[in-house]
């Protein structure tokens, strides 16, 4: 082509409208990959899920994310349904090969010193949540409506929880001593709840003052004399089992009669719970709270 002719071309307005159309079609076509590229992916919540705690487990069907467990570590026992699923060890002891022949979308296990992370990630994705403290619980039952899609179930339970654990027990509300059922006809060693513990808040929760008043780091245990010498407004034991048959109860009562000196024991304030609720989690943890608010009104000076 002539050169006059290649220039009248290449300066004919419309071939220079297309270009810079076909210029601002490309920049913008780029942008908008750069802008997908970029954006963050919504998290894709877990299809099937093998917990290894039992605290976890009862949450997910707390949540009505049920459906998606399909194994359970050994000692899950609540609700009943997950007594049907498989069990995979624990989340100290993981059971490799169940849960690889399951094949979970996510494995999830409480954070805790002992738990081998490593181990357990290698067997597929999984999730580690903290369940220690009353923050702990809150913060990771939204966290597992997150990694199942169970928002709003999740955050109604997470608020339920947050707002009952929140409340302080007034300055002159009774001093407790919360304490395990020791062995029948042998009251030490004393097991006591501690004051930095779950239990503890929700002893504080329900309305009472912890009478052991400082933080225990090492196992809760106290010495008679020690108790003696705390002399609690009020003793509340707190039994494990669902049934707790009436003779059993009276032999409970009859054992805290060996320390006549104590004001609790004296004037008739001392009180037995019992229900696997009390170790529970979700609902039932704030049915123990309850529990707890009642037997303290009913034994308070």
């Amino acid at each position: 082509m002539h050169a006059s002719s290649c220039a009248r071309v290449k300066n004919h307005p419309l071939l220079i409208v297309l270009l810079v159309a076909g210029v601002a079609v490309a920049a913008a076509f780029g942008l908008s990959l750069v802008l997908r590229d970029d954006a963050a992916a919504p998290p894709q919540a877990a299809q099937t899920v093998v917990s290894l705690s039992p605290p976890i487990t009862e949450t997910l069907f707390e949540i009505g994310a049920g459906e998606l467990v399909v194994g359970r570590s050994d000692y899950c026992d609540f609700p009943p349904p997950a007594l049907a699923l498989p069990t995979c060890g624990t989340a100290l002891t993981p059971g490799a090969e169940a849960i690889v022949r399951l094949g979970p979308g996510l494995i999830i296990a409480d954070e805790s010193k002992g738990t081998p992370r490593d181990e357990i990630a290698h067997l597929g994705n999984a999730a580690f949540l903290p369940w220690l403290t009353a923050e702990d619980i809150v913060a990771s039952t939204r966290k597992l409506g997150e990694l199942t899609g169970h928002v709003e179930e999740a955050n109604k339970l997470a608020d339920d929880l947050a707002a009952a654990l929140s409340r302080r027990a007034p300055e002159n509300a009774p001093r407790v001593l919360l304490v395990m059922t020791p062995s029948p006809g042998k009251l030490e060693p004393i097991t006591f709840f501690r004051r930095n513990s779950i239990h503890g808040r929700m002893l504080e929760a329900a309305g009472g003052r912890n009478a052991v008043d400082y933080d225990e780091t090492g196992v809760p245990v106290i010495s008679a004399e020690r108790v003696i010498a705390l002399d609690p407004d009020v003793i509340i034991v707190i039994d494990l089992n669902d049934e707790l048959p009436a003779n059993q109860r009276a032999q409970i009562l009859h054992d805290w009669q060996s320390l006549a000196p104590l004001t609790a024991v004296k004037n008739g304030r001392v009180g037995v719970l019992h229900g696997k609720h009390f170790y529970g989690a979700g609902r039932r943890l704030l049915r123990a709270i309850d529990e707890l608010q009642a037997e303290i009104e009913r034994l308070k000076p």
